[in-house]
């Protein structure tokens, strides 16, 4: 490398310190609601979903959207297309991932940066946990006072204690120096630091043996030291104290092709900073403990028993962002509004009691506690859209021609054109209400909603028993039941036998002690269950068998009020 002979100025030529900083917003601030029903949700679940979110926004909370946990039936594609509406969001699940608590606002260095400017970083921004990138910001490593307590102790303890490997750009900057010569840049050297605090015959004895282009020279004003460093050709000559330095030297050291550096501090002060200014990949731990930002939260809990952070990626493979052990006690960005369910069971992947904030359903209550009181409304009418329909009437919120149709069909599906035994004065009522604002008859409204999905064989096997779906808990033991409205049981005993196979695919997968299909034909206000399970379970089914697997459920089509109470009866013993 070419000399540069720099007689004024600073002249600093060390890399610099790349400090990226990003802003962080508050949890609370940036929290996304969403108003959600049911895995594998029906008419009711959706519809109710939007209507609530629309009203939520419309008396002032932000950033509040609807969506769903599962597939779209056909019969809620139908509504939906009705009145041109597009399905909610689907959420796969809201575990709380490492993208969500990771912290934004790194504390980071370039790989070249001197060990000194990291240790000032971490006093001044109170960190205990540095990544350090390269040029692409990805991370080579990380250094933590524990590393650096570590490696620089050991430095004592081994006969290379005076090796250190550092550039010549790292040292000016370590020391805030003032480069006269340089010959060396940001070349990495591992240079022996010798002080030359002695007669210049003892420092030729010192000198002896070693390669001169490798050391390092540290001394003040003694011009003999000086010279005979210049002489045997050494790598760097550093006069500490600020002293000015002979013509003599200066020209010499330039002949002979030796870096010379003017440090501000005296020579004590000048050698620990010369070995703090060792470049942090040097040193820096590695490999590092990295994440995806889609990594569960709960998955780094114990990766981080024993670290002092996990360094989030990108698809790239650069710094995302920090997660540390104060990242897990951040609340969950994500917060829950439950329609038309209350058990955890039923709710989305990754629902927790400490992030749902209100519940509107019109089931039984299920099986979770909160930390804090929260809006909770459960009360018995035939559809959750008829709870969500009354609070836009009580909040005196204007509601839209679509939005009522909507609701219409949620009540009339979930009601089953209002002759479900859970049909209430309420439904009827908001009933007429929304027929009002929507300009529809529910009748004819009703009837075209069940004609277009009620065919079995169209909808397929899968769908039929998977569609609607849902898992109870009683008495320590799992059951699933589904239902599906049809005109006619024609098809379903010809599609009996492929039924029966899926929701024993069901019973296995989710571990259920029953595993059941409630097929309703709504023009004889009648229904069949198809049943798989546990023998005990099966025979105390106090319906009329018509096959081992199979009872007549006569006059009954609400799965809520008139299958699901029996059969939790059934699992605690007490089917009176």
């Amino acid at each position: 490398m070419a000399a540069v002979r720099r007689r004024h100025g600073d002249g600093r030529r060390g890399e610099a310190l790349s400090q990226r900083r990003y802003l962080f917003q508050s949890m609370e601030g940036s929290a996304t609601t969403y108003v959600i029903g049911h895995k594998n949700p029906d008419t009711d679940s959706i519809v109710s979903a939007i209507a609530l979110a629309e009203l939520k926004r419309a008396t002032g909370m932000e950033n509040v959207h609807a969506a769903r946990a599962g597939d779209i039936n056909p019969q809620t594609a139908f509504v939906l297309e009705y009145f041109g509406v597009e399905p909610p969001r689907y959420l796969t699940d809201v575990y709380v991932k490492a993208g969500d608590i990771m912290n934004t606002d790194v504390v980071s260095v370039c790989e070249g940066a001197p060990v000194l400017k990291v240790m000032d970083l971490m006093r001044s921004e109170g960190v205990r946990f540095v990544p350090v990138l390269d040029g692409a910001r990805r991370p080579v490593g990380a250094l933590t006072l524990l590393e650096l307590a570590r490696h620089y102790t050991s430095k004592f303890e081994v006969e290379g204690s005076r090796l250190v490997t550092t550039s010549l750009s790292n040292v000016v900057e370590a020391l805030g120096a003032r480069p006269l010569l340089d010959f060396l840049g940001r070349d990495e050297v591992v240079f022996s630091v010798y002080v030359g605090a002695m007669s210049r015959r003892s420092f030729r004895r010192v000198l002896e043996g070693t390669e001169p282009s490798r050391c390092m020279i540290i001394v003040g004003d003694r011009e003999g030291i000086q010279m005979e460093s210049i002489e045997r050709g050494v790598g760097a000559l550093i006069v500490t104290g600020g002293l000015a330095v002979g013509e003599r030297v200066v020209e010499a050291a330039e002949a002979a092709g030796v870096s010379l550096v003017v440090s501000p501090y005296d020579t004590a002060t000048t050698a620990l900073l010369v070995r703090l200014s060792t470049p942090a990949s040097r040193i820096c731990s590695s490999p590092m403990e990295t994440a995806r930002p889609d990594e569960l939260a709960r998955d780094l809990r114990f990766r981080l028993a024993r670290r002092s952070g996990i360094v989030v990626l990108d698809d790239e493979g650069a710094l995302a962002g920090v997660v540390t052990k104060s990242s897990l006690l951040r609340p969950s960005p994500t917060r829950l509004i439950l329609v038309d369910h209350n058990e955890l069971s039923q709710a989305v992947d990754g629902a927790d009691p400490s992030n749902i904030v209100e519940v509107v359903d019109h089931h039984r209550i299920g099986n979770f506690n909160t930390s804090q009181a929260i809006t909770f409304i459960c009360e018995p009418v035939g559809s959750t859209s008829t709870l969500v329909a009354e609070l836009y009437r009580r909040k005196g919120v204007e509601i839209g021609k679509e939005t009522a149709g909507l609701l219409l069909g949620g009540v009339m599906s979930d009601t089953v054109m209002l002759r479900s035994p859970t049909t209430t004065e309420r439904d009827r009522r908001i009933t007429e209400w929304l027929e009002e604002e929507s300009g529809l008859a529910h009748e004819k409204f009703g009837a075209e909603i069940f004609a277009a999905t009620s065919s079995i064989k169209k909808r397929g096997t899968r769908a039929v028993v998977r569609g609607d779906h849902k898992v109870f808990e009683a008495a320590g033991r799992r059951f699933g039941i589904g239902q599906v409205e049809t005109i006619g049981f024609g098809e379903f005993h010809d599609e009996r036998q492929r039924l029966r196979e899926e929701l024993e695919r069901v019973r296995k997968e989710k571990e259920l002690s029953l595993s059941a299909l409630l097929v309703t034909d709504i023009v004889q206000g009648t229904s069949l269950l198809l049943a798989v399970g546990d023998k005990d379970v099966i025979y105390n089914l106090d319906y009329p068998r018509l096959d081992d697997d199979l009872f007549e459920l006569k006059g009954i089509i609400s799965r809520k009020k008139q299958v699901v109470p029996h059969i939790i009866g059934v699992f605690s013993g007490n089917t009176a």
